[in-house]
């Protein structure tokens, strides 16, 4: 598996699929985001340089199979953000790979906490976060599902 961010027209057309297809396989609807389709819309505008990243896992064949995006929260954070594998990706390590490299790149842009939010029920995810360090905090963000939870890494003591 090969990671790298988005820069051609096709990879950014590669994460909007990615997106929609992570959007639609969540068990809730993201609609309290009124954000989610203006980011849709314009993934370079919402991750690109130089606040944010979005990363493509590709498989061996080239196609993309997994994205994970990097953005902008406040002059201090970052979000990590729309974390999904396709199904026949899942357990070859490409998610931990992937949250690795944006954790990397959180880094390299200068900020000093990694936030997220999840909920319970997206167990696999919550155990992910947790083994590379990432600590429950309070809401920082509206998320009215019962079982949201928020995340943060701190980025300066890594």
């Amino acid at each position: 598996m090969r990671i790298h961010p988005a820069a051609q027209a096709d990879d950014w057309a590669d994460g909007t699929r990615l997106v929609r297809a992570y959007l639609a396989g969540l068990p809730f609807e993201v609609d309290f985001q009124a954000d989610v389709y203006d980011e849709l819309a314009d993934l370079p505008t919402a991750y690109g340089g130089p606040d944010g990243v979005l990363l493509l896992g590709r498989d061996p064949q080239g196609r993309a199979v997994g994205v994970v995006g990097v953005k902008r929260f406040d002059a201090h954070d970052a979000e990590l953000k729309r974390m999904y594998l396709e199904p026949a990706a899942r357990g070859t390590g490409l998610g931990r790979a992937l949250a690795e490299a944006a954790i990397g790149e959180a880094v390299a842009l200068g900020y000093r906490r990694l936030l997220l939010d999840t909920v319970s029920r997206l167990a696999a995810a919550v155990a992910l976060y947790q083994s590379l360090g990432f600590v429950e905090i309070e809401a920082y963000r509206h998320n009215p599902l019962e079982d949201a939870r928020y995340f943060a890494l701190d980025l300066e003591t890594g």
